[in-house]
């Protein structure tokens, strides 16, 4: 019974992203009057610019109406679930005193001034650097839409393989060799470090963060549950080209980078999944890329990545610090009583696990066998400082 209610459900679940799909082909988010497709630099810095702007405004707009509502509904919970409002403060960081504030840590600070650096690339390389390395494949949000970027993107080809293999012979070659290049380098520390739909969502949390706001605590049905709709999307964007469809019209990244990049575009249901990928990103962090489709692809390489994630089992006291902050809800990162390589074909090298670990050399992170970054206890401890209020950490 258990396993057939697993098959409806996750019918169930591609049913309706296929029927979203449709409509996303059909109806428009937005649609300017003329569509302009060229970018330049002096174009990004005319008034016309704003103009092109208007559908990442309506987004940022509707994203933020979102968030208030639910913020308020569940505020609103608060006051009449006793139980919900006995221990809100606790989970959201509202209680009397101050909380000691953590220095930065070195690896966090370089992983966010990568993804601020590609991210930069991706969207107005082509324009800053030119186009001498456009023929190369990423897999990552260097959108195809946008035509001034440095590099084309893999998932616009995986999700129009017929487009692909009409394509000379040498372009496959340079499309499958870039792409296959990039994943075995880097697996899915490319969704950790590079993707700039991750630090969109990453900046949604820190916001989150500053604004002391409850977000959404998953627990290990809730992770469970979103797997149909992981996979679900995976065979939709791989099918969607047999069936005469286009995955573009509701990827969320087509409402980010060509409109960045001064291109007047046309956003289907795009623009609705962005503002989900937004508020989801704000309640819980990395929400999206739990079901991504290409970050779910990429995960398939996972074991013969350079990029891996080590653990001393005797250095491990099984507190579950590393469990509680991994924002993909990896469970065997703690519960690995034997193995040394806890990677994860979820994982996304955020680090995370091991900034909390308590524990000295418990958990790295390692390149080509090369230590890049370990957990340490003295880096906990001293990276507390007094609040200059004169807070405690009690």
């Amino acid at each position: 019974m258990k396993s057939l209610k697993n098959i409806i459900i996750t019918l169930s679940v591609f049913a309706g992203i296929a029927a979203l799909a449709y409509f996303a082909y059909l109806v428009p988010f937005y649609e300017p009057e003329t569509s302009d497709f060229s970018t330049s630099i002096g174009k990004l810095l005319s008034a016309d610019y704003l103009t092109v702007l208007i559908p990442l405004f309506l987004i940022i707009g509707l994203t933020t109406a979102g968030i208030v509502l639910v913020v308020i509904l569940r505020r609103i919970l608060a006051k009449t679930d006793k139980t919900h409002s006995r221990f809100a403060e606790v989970r959201t960081g509202r209680q009397k005193g101050t909380a000691p504030r953590q220095k930065p840590v070195w690896f966090m600070v370089l992983r966010w001034i990568i993804m601020i650096t590609f991210t930069v690339i991706a969207i107005w390389g082509g324009l800053i650097f030119g186009m001498g390395v456009s023929g190369l494949s990423i897999p990552i949000l260097s959108c195809p839409w946008n035509t001034e970027e440095m590099t084309s993107s893999s998932c616009y080809y995986l999700s129009h393989l017929n487009e692909l293999f009409e394509l000379p012979w040498y372009q496959i070659l340079i499309f499958l060799g870039s792409t296959v290049g990039f994943i075995l380098l880097l697996g899915r520390a490319i969704c950790g470090f590079l993707c700039p739909v991750g630090l969109m969502q990453d900046i949604m949390d820190r916001i989150r963060r500053k604004t002391k706001t409850e977000g959404i605590k998953m627990n290990e049905k809730m992770y469970r549950a979103v797997t149909p709709v992981k996979w679900c999307l995976v065979l939709i964007m791989i099918g969607l080209c047999f069936a005469g469809g286009n995955f573009c019209n509701f990827c969320p990244a087509v409402a980010v980078a060509p409109v960045l990049a001064g291109m007047s575009t046309s956003l289907y249901v795009s623009g609705f999944l962005m503002i989900l990928v937004l508020m989801g990103g704000f309640f819980k962090r990395r929400s999206f890329c739990m079901i991504c489709p290409l970050g779910t692809i990429m995960g398939f390489f996972h074991k013969i990545s350079l990029f891996r994630i080590k653990k001393d089992t005797q250095s491990c006291t099984e507190c579950g610090a590393c469990y509680e902050a991994c924002p993909m809800g990896i469970k065997t990162i703690y519960t690995e009583r034997e193995k040394v390589d806890v990677t994860s074909a979820n994982c996304i090298m955020c680090g995370e696990c091991i900034r909390c670990c308590p524990e000295d050399k418990a958990l790295s992170m390692t390149c080509a066998g090369i230590r890049l970054y370990t957990s340490s206890r003295k880096t906990i401890m001293s990276g507390y400082e007094p609040d200059k209020k004169g807070g405690s950490d009690k």
